[in-house]
């Protein structure tokens, strides 16, 4: 089979700038959801925690880009975000000299949930309030703009794209990508999830929807996945990045994609349906041309939710039967990173993949009560794992 691997790997989150810092903060569990100073909390708003992404100073970036990046560039932490995940993870999998090489059988792909929010959102207010009129900046607030900056940056030419599908987003990315891999189309792909989103408007109206943890007298606490005593989820902000590449190509993968599956389960914005969820996973693993019998560890999507996360665990046992859902690891990491939109399956994913690298399986966190309807193994021991070898099999997300 004409696998696509992963081969590079860059990460922020609330928890550190690069992937190495956020894995370091992730063993050791501290967790950068926290009590929000960044911007002002409406009096009347019930919780007043996040996981906002730190500074990100020009300094801490690849000079050679600085240089090249304009002002407006250099403003936007939602740019320099996706400048420095990108560049960490192309300088990991060490496929400069085959961009420069080949430039157009190289893809960028910016996955987002929101886009550059933050600085339309002050566009918008420059426009109605300030009466400035600058087409410069209005140019800097489309979709578009990301890919083909970055794309420039980094010297691709092949196919330049965005793809946005609120949490999916990341996901959908990679479908794409691997797709025109495998395809022969291109030999290597760049996808970079960003989403540095939150402000005094988005945030309000998160807690208008009444969907957000009340927990502030204990941020890193606050998302509790699986635990019988969540109340809801953490929004966090994030940037991640993939560089995929045709198995073959390149050294020694941190894993190779096998299959996907996916189902609209979006009737309902809030509640996924369990037979949505369990079509996914069938999907799945059907694609992957694999059995449920294969599969030794599960990265829910557990976001902390009373209404959701066990219909996850009640498709688990559906697909994989009582004695495989009792077995197998489930594991979220939302725990630690919170609800990052549309970054999730990528910066959750780089946590996932460095654990394994190490042969580390992540130990249960946040869970201070069971929930009788979770009916999954989200509450194992990882001593029980001890010296299994994770990186010999499928381990879906």
């Amino acid at each position: 089979m004409n696998n696509t691997v992963v081969t590079g790997l860059g990460m922020i989150s609330a928890s550190g700038l690069g992937i190495e810092s956020n894995y370091r903060n992730f063993q050791l569990k501290k967790s950068g959801i926290q009590r929000i100073t960044r911007f002002e909390i409406p009096a009347k708003v019930k919780t007043d925690i996040a996981g906002l992404v730190p500074d990100i100073p020009s300094e801490k970036l690849p000079q050679h880009l600085v240089s090249r990046m304009n002002d407006e560039d250099l403003r936007q932490d939602y740019v320099k975000a996706a400048v420095f995940v990108a560049d960490e993870a192309i300088r990991e999998a060490g496929i400069n000299e085959k961009i420069q090489m080949n430039p157009r059988r190289t893809g960028l792909f910016v996955a987002s949930s929101l886009g550059n929010f933050l600085y339309v959102s002050e566009l918008v207010k420059d426009y109605f309030m300030k009466q400035l009129y600058k087409i410069t900046s209005l140019i800097h607030g489309m979709n578009s703009y990301l890919p083909s900056r970055l794309a420039d940056l980094f010297g691709i030419k092949g196919p330049c794209l965005f793809v946005s599908s609120s949490c999916t987003s990341s996901l959908n990315a990679i479908l794409q990508a691997d797709t025109l891999i495998r395809s022969g189309f291109i030999d290597r792909a760049v996808i970079c999830a960003v989403d540095v989103c939150l402000e005094v408007g988005t945030y309000h109206l998160w807690n208008k929807i009444r969907v957000l943890s009340h927990r502030n007298d204990d941020p890193p606490t606050a998302c509790r996945p699986y635990c019988m005593t969540r109340d809801g989820i953490v929004v966090s902000e994030a940037a991640g990045c993939f560089v995929l590449e045709r198995e073959g190509a390149a050294g020694a993968p941190y894993a190779r994609i096998r299959g996907f599956g996916m189902s609209n389960g979006a009737s309902d914005f809030l509640k996924p349906t369990p037979e949505d969820i369990s079509r996914a996973i069938r999907d799945g693993i059907d694609n992957a041309g694999i059995s449920a019998d294969d599969i030794d560890f599960i990265a829910g999507s557990a976001s902390g939710s009373p209404h959701c996360d066990h219909f996850e665990t009640r498709a688990i046992r559906e697909i994989f039967g009582p004695a495989a859902a009792d077995r197998i690891p489930l594991f979220a990491f939302k725990s630690f990173l919170g609800t990052a939109f549309g970054t999730q399956a990528i910066t959750e994913g780089a946590l996932a993949l460095r654990a394994f690298r190490e042969n580390r399986l992540p130990e249960p966190r946040n869970i201070f009560e069971k929930d009788e309807r979770v009916c999954a193994n989200a509450y194992y021991n990882p001593n029980d794992y001890h010296g299994y070898d994770m990186n010999n099999h499928y381990c879906p997300v």
